[in-house]
């Protein structure tokens, strides 16, 4: 197991490597006895995964990609809540004043799925994902500059 932990401790990145392996290493050699290996590897699983994602930036990345899935699977509650309404008589008029009517009666409500229809919800996702994103840069950039 102790080869296992040594491989583990590889896997973090070189700085952190040069710096902490040897103190992390002994620790190991230490407590094993009494801690219990498997405790120490997943205690060593998680501090690979800090350094990794927190401390080189990935997790910025990873938030994106979670807010991303987010804001889809939002849109598709949506489309299936709001867009399929069965309707005796939808509105004659399209100028419907509540927007609860327009959402009940509204335009892509009743409608086949069609090609505009999947393009439209594409623009909408890529750019909601796009100022998510954009958002995201600038208050990380804000926050770094009140950190420093």
């Amino acid at each position: 197991m102790r080869l296992c932990y040594r491989c583990l401790l590889w896997l973090h990145p070189p700085m952190f490597r040069r710096e902490f392996s040897n103190e992390m290493l002994w620790i190991y050699d230490q407590a094993a006895r009494t801690e219990g290996a498997m405790s120490l590897f997943f205690d060593g699983v998680g501090s690979l995964t800090r350094q990794w994602v927190l401390r080189s930036r990935w997790w910025k990345i990873a938030l994106a990609l979670s807010l991303a899935v987010l804001q889809i699977v939002l849109g598709g509650f949506s489309a299936v809540i709001f867009g399929h309404r069965h309707l005796e008589a939808p509105a004659r008029d399209p100028s419907v004043v509540n927007m609860a009517e327009f959402a009940h009666y509204g335009a892509i409500a009743h409608q086949p799925l069609t090609v505009g229809i999947v393009m439209y919800l594409a623009v909408f996702f890529t750019g909601g994902l796009t100022i998510m994103v954009i958002g995201l840069a600038f208050w990380m950039r804000h926050c770094a500059r009140r950190v420093r």
